[in-house]
């Protein structure tokens, strides 16, 4: 990681975020087909319906800390939410036996294409989007807020269950991520305005047929980039960098929640984006290399509740480790070479990392909103592209010291790991 700072290359790295944010009509779909969980559940039909009248219904995961991204890869930009269904699950049930009767329950969604039992949800998949619904049993009262019992059933392999606590630990990540300076905010917001985000799908969903007697929780309101801490934007961006890589393997990647809490233990990078991002990549990095010396599995606690370990199913050799090293290497090389590019090779650069239509939008959007084109040089040595007003403002240092901590040198427990 360089000490430089990089305006241009701060303001495309967020464009390209806003490229990858969902749409209003997105939104207002993805939040009718939640709500509709509750009421599908309570029909006539439905095997867990007499569990519905103490159910709790709530978001995890992405949309629950504001990190929420169209995945990239596919020809239909797909994007994922993720909702826990608190279940007073009859002591005699086994895992299997639980979400196979959540799986009978949910068939015949509106608008779903397929529904497909996994290891520990049921999948709900629609045009451009999939929802994954987790089935819990909350734990005997009293209880730490909302921590329970989810059900793991391969169909190789003996059924488990895991203790843990989804809403504590997305409230810690919240807690911990920065919010961006005033000048910052405004600046972005400008940008934002300029683009467009398209639709992926249309409002079809039917009106509510039945009566509500689940607490459903609303959905997190969908955080703007604008308003993400750095720490949310480059987590962001992680994540789509990851999903590009990984998506012609077989090897599974880094799974969010473990880059979501790294994400937040890095801390605020007074330089911007760019180095946000690359010193998130380290951080993951150093933590890796530690875990592959020792040949130890690199566990991740939620720190909210630390019986739930995040890294239970990830990595699965010490060879899935050295893999995630070197696109953690490669990246960080790709954006020191970025810092020194002109605008050409800026959008190869950006092509590798984030995908070609991401790229080419933010680039053509930056260029779109220049005051004024210079007569002087367009390219400044270590600034990466061209030159422009630096609207990206750190955070001051009074907020800075407030809210944010040093990253732990060693916070996860290791485990033996067979190479």
């Amino acid at each position: 990681m360089t000490g430089e700072t990089s305006p241009n290359l701060d303001l495309l790295l967020l464009a390209t975020v806003l490229q990858l944010e969902l749409s209003e009509r997105d939104l207002r779909v993805t939040d009718k087909r939640y709500h509709h969980l509750e009421t599908h559940l309570q029909r006539p039909e439905s095997s867990v319906r007499h569990l519905m009248g103490t159910a709790s219904v709530y978001a995890q995961g992405s949309r629950a800390i504001g990190a929420t991204i169209v995945h990239g890869v596919a020809d239909e930009d797909r994007f994922d939410l993720d909702a826990v269904i608190e279940l007073a699950i009859p002591p005699l049930w086994t895992p299997r036996k639980a979400l196979d009767e959540l799986h009978t329950s949910l068939q015949g969604f509106p608008d779903v294409q397929e529904i497909e039992r996994c290891t520990r949800c049921v999948q709900l998949r629609f045009a451009f989007m999939h929802l994954d619904v987790t089935v819990m049993r909350p734990g005997a009262a009293p209880r730490p807020e909302r921590v329970g019992e989810i059900f793991h059933s391969p169909d190789r392999g003996a059924d488990e269950t895991h203790w843990v606590n989804p809403y504590g630990f997305a409230e810690w990540v919240k807690a911990r991520a920065v919010p961006p300076s005033v000048s910052f905010h405004t600046a972005a917001n400008d940008l934002r305005r300029s683009l467009g985000v398209a639709d992926r799908f249309v409002d079809t969903i039917p009106s509510l047929m039945y009566a509500v007697r689940a607490e459903t929780q609303n959905l997190p309101a969908p955080l703007d980039p604008i308003r993400d801490s750095w720490q949310i934007i480059a987590l962001k961006l992680m994540k789509r960098y990851l999903n590009l890589r990984y998506a012609n393997r077989s090897e599974k990647r880094p799974i969010s929640v473990y880059l979501s809490k790294i994400a937040v233990e890095v801390p605020l990078n007074r330089h911007g984006i760019c180095s946000q991002l690359e010193g998130f990549a380290v951080e993951l990095d150093r933590r890796i290399a530690i875990a592959v010396d020792e040949g130890c599995w690199p566990e991740e606690r939620n720190p909210v509740y630390p019986e739930e370990n995040f890294n239970d199913r990830w990595p699965r050799d010490v060879a899935a480790m050295r893999l995630f090293r070197d696109d953690l290497r490669h990246l960080c090389g790709e954006l020191r070479r970025a810092r020194q590019s002109a605008v050409a090779e800026i959008q190869s650069i950006f092509d590798g990392l984030f995908g070609e239509r991401v790229s080419a939008a933010a680039i053509r959007t930056y260029a779109d909103n220049l005051p004024s084109v210079p007569r002087k040089p367009s390219y400044e040595h270590g600034k990466g592209f061209v030159v422009a007003p630096a609207v990206l403002r750190p955070v001051t240092e009074q907020t800075t010291t407030s809210r944010v901590s040093r990253a732990p040198a060693h916070t996860f427990h290791p485990r033996r790991l067979k190479r």
